[in-house]
């Protein structure tokens, strides 16, 4: 694995971190299935993203 590889996963990790420790925060009053359905909705944003973003990014130009 080359160093910007490790670099990128290294950034997503904790950015995904901060992110959910964020959407616990912020559903902290709501019920478990809340907070849960809340976090996955998230997850799904983000698989998209980086499968958009690898995508764009693995194109000839």
């Amino acid at each position: 694995m080359d160093r910007k590889t490790a670099l990128w996963c290294l950034t997503v990790f904790f950015g995904a971190s901060i992110i959910f420790q964020a959407l616990r925060s912020a559903t902290e009053n709501s019920s478990d299935a809340v907070s849960l359905a809340v976090q996955a909705a998230a997850l799904a944003i983000m698989i998209v993203a980086i499968v958009l973003i690898v995508r764009k990014r693995g194109k000839p130009r």
